[in-house]
């Protein structure tokens, strides 16, 4: 699954949809395999993905309300739920062929039919046909709402992903924590509750795993527990179909049966007591707990750059030691929109942008994303008469990260600085006081959409 970088920053508008298609693009990816029958994963994936799909849906209601409405969640529920023989037949004959080997030969002479019973399951096999097809239908008529989505350019800043994930993160925790609290044994009906709940949880951070610090930790834990809870629950699943096929079996199957049955309670024993103390007491405080640091660095993901700009009368002493980049932008031609087409030097690497910003003085909006160089090639004509060439050094001082660009196109040098807020007022550093004629933040001359000729 690919997504932009700056995930957590886009709008949740957007970011939804996203990652709305990317689900969408693996469940259809997996139905095919269901389809041809190519492989023994192809269910599991296609109903994971779908489960997915329905986890963000119901997330994101607000966002994904008009693209997956309440309808079309009914649907998705209905297509999953009719896949769910099928795989439940596939998780107690994966668990059965675990669990014999641990049996004497006898034992698993007698379960062979048992085995066979679970491979069959010709109905479960129907259902998954007549689900398959009415995905194809419905998956259809989410693309095109799924593809669409509005970027306010004035107004309020829209909420950003990162920001709206960290509040339900925490309403996420604190459901888990309760029914894990709940759970009193191996057989507890919490048991269940408390995988899906954790499963929720875990795909609502799992997009953000590589974007925010601590993410990949809590969703690795996250997936501890629902394969431990998901273990134990199969095993309780095992046991009912155990207990229908014994009441139409031979008297020798019962018999391998209640063997096969006793080895499955031991196993969900032992996972049992691997869950108590992997999660139980104060490990599963720890979980809370950094479940709310993730949150709280996610309230601070915004959509907007904050910096100030100041006029240079020349380019500070020993700048050039810094890293520097070539930067040759345009701007496409508009009214309201003018997108920005860059193209970025640094050595021997090369890369490509496309962005819009919005707004004016020490806070705007920007969106910003990756593009080839056969787009840039394709768009980059479009530009003349709108472009700037300048070479940036980059330089790192007090925490801060200070850009100072040297236009190569006039006779002109600008330093910016990103900051945490719109209140800060960064300290000059002694570098750049001596050059500094003053702060240029609110004056439209020294955008670079009004420097560009």
């Amino acid at each position: 699954m690919t997504l932009p970088d700056d995930l957590l920053t886009r709008s949740a508008d957007e970011a939804t949809r996203r990652l709305a298609l990317a689900f969408l693009d693996q469940a259809e990816a997996a139905r095919a395999r269901v389809d041809a029958k190519s492989d023994a994963d192809a269910l599991h994936d296609f109903r994971v993905a779908i489960r997915r799909l329905r986890s963000l849906a119901r997330a994101h209601r607000r966002h994904l309300g008009n693209a997956i409405d309440g309808k079309r969640r009914k649907h998705l529920r209905a297509i999953q739920q009719a896949t769910g023989g099928a795989r439940d037949a596939e998780v107690a004959l994966e668990w059965t062929r675990q669990l014999v080997h641990e049996l004497d030969d006898e034992s698993r002479a007698a379960l062979t039919s048992f085995e066979r019973w679970l491979e069959e399951a010709p109905a479960d096999h129907a259902a998954v046909e007549e689900a398959s097809a009415r995905f194809t239908k419905l998956a259809k008529k989410l693309r095109g709402p799924l593809a669409t989505t509005t970027v306010r350019l004035e107004g309020d800043e829209p909420e950003s992903y990162g920001a709206v994930v960290g509040g339900l993160a925490r309403t996420h925790v604190a459901d888990l924590a309760e029914l894990l609290e709940s759970i009193a044994d191996r057989d507890d009906e919490s048991v269940h509750d408390a995988r899906i709940a954790g499963k929720r949880l875990r795909y609502l951070l799992e997009p953000l795993r590589d974007a925010a610090p601590g993410a990949r930790d809590v969703v690795a834990m996250l997936k501890r527990l629902q394969d431990l809870l998901g273990a134990i629950h199969d095993l309780r699943m095992l046991a009912a179909v155990i207990e229908d096929a014994a009441e139409e079996a031979e008297p020798n199957v019962i018999a391998a049966l209640a063997r096969l049955r006793e080895r499955a309670d031991l196993r969900a024993e032992s996972l049992f007591a691997e869950y108590l103390a992997a999660f139980g007491g104060l490990r599963r405080a720890e979980l809370v707990d950094r479940v709310e640091t993730l949150a709280r660095r996610l309230d601070g993901a915004r959509q907007t750059e904050t910096e100030r700009k100041y006029l240079l009368r020349s380019l500070p002493n020993d700048v050039r030691r810094h890293p520097v980049k070539e930067l040759w932008q345009g701007y496409l031609p508009g009214v309201k929109v003018r997108e920005r087409l860059r193209r970025e030097e640094l050595g021997d690497e090369v890369r490509f942008l496309r962005t819009i910003k919005a707004g004016r003085g020490v806070q705007r909006i920007e969106i910003e994303e990756t593009t080839t160089r056969e787009v840039f090639d394709v768009l980059w004509p479009l530009t003349e008469g709108a472009r700037v060439l300048k070479r940036r050094y980059t330089v790192e001082d007090a925490g801060l990260v200070w850009e100072i660009d040297e236009f190569l196109d006039r006779e002109l040098v600008l330093a910016e600085v990103e900051l945490p807020s719109a209140d800060v007022q960064p300290p000059i550093p002694r570098w750049l006081e001596s050059v500094l004629d003053r702060e240029v933040t609110t004056e439209d001359r020294y955008v670079n959409l009004n420097l560009a000729c």
